[in-house]
């Protein structure tokens, strides 16, 4: 069976990906869209996806029937990085891997004095041959730091994030300060005062969106309690729709209105995954 893709990469391809998905047309969507009303103080749970997939066309008699028709395998994250070469030409990796294995960030860092080491807990950090004792720290930021180090405890980091739509990313106030430097170096060199390390890595890198498939199945949406596939499906579908609806009013805010999604802590992405990129300007 071939595998079907949701591709959020822009409001076009969204409609396209619907219509191929479920069998609807493009236009019945547009003409759906037309007669639309901006959602005001409605969140996406609230939408009722039966209503609409029935207003677009889609016939079916019940819940299960509707989900045979609308399923999908995976869909396009979108991703905010900071690279050196083009980011298609290098799998996406988790931080512990980034940073422990041979990348151009850990290269970059070893230059510098920074070198990561793996361990049974996480990464154990050196500079300049000295093994760091985070617990001689005490700010915000190191408490990040001992979080995203670590590959097994209750609470850990290590995680891929992007967002579900390719709409100015880089203007989330969550991931903003990534448009320049990987947080975790910035968040070190600043409890270490070597700031002078992102300057650096900023004049030498350029900022990315990358584009890359993801399965559902391997989706996490923080702020819900969703496990199966079929409520992520549904619930991708409801974010859709509601990005289509205020991007046609005009009143979409990629500040506030994107959904940030993540991968499981300790898992990479493929470069073969990768489905596009462009270099964020300005």
């Amino acid at each position: 069976m071939e595998k079907l893709i949701f591709y959020t990469n822009s409001y076009d391809d969204i409609i396209e990906s619907m219509s191929v998905i479920s069998g609807c047309s493009v236009n019945s969507i547009k003409t759906w869209l037309k007669q639309s009303q901006p959602f005001i103080n409605t969140s996406e749970s609230d939408i009722k996806l039966n209503s609409f997939f029935k207003k677009i066309g889609i016939k079916f008699t019940g819940n299960n029937e509707l989900y045979e028709i609308i399923k999908f395998n995976s869909c396009v994250i979108s991703h905010l990085t900071t690279r050196i070469r083009q980011p298609d030409k290098l799998d996406i990796y988790c931080l512990i891997k980034a940073l422990s294995m041979p990348t151009d960030i850990s290269n970059f860092l070893a230059s510098k004095g920074l070198i990561f080491k793996k361990t049974a807990q996480g990464l154990a950090t050196y500079y300049e041959n000295k093994i760091v004792d985070w617990n001689d720290y005490d700010n915000y930021s190191t408490a990040r730091i001992k979080v995203r180090l670590r590959v097994k405890d209750k609470y850990i980091d290590n995680c891929i994030n992007g967002f579900l739509f390719n709409d100015l990313i880089w203007k989330d106030s969550n991931v903003r300060h990534i448009k320049d430097c990987p947080e975790i170096v910035s968040d070190i060199c600043e409890v270490l005062k070597i700031e002078e390390i992102v300057h650096e890595w900023n004049n030498i890198s350029k900022p990315y969106v990358v584009g890359f498939l993801a399965e559902v199945k391997d989706i996490i949406f923080d702020k819900t309690r969703l496990k199966t596939t079929k409520s992520k499906i549904y619930l991708i579908y409801k974010y859709a729709i509601y990005y289509l609806v205020q991007c046609y009013h005009g009143i979409w805010n990629p500040i506030f209105d994107n959904q940030m999604v993540r991968l499981h802590d300790n898992c990479s992405v493929d470069k073969k995954s990768i489905v596009g990129f462009y270099e964020i300007e300005g």
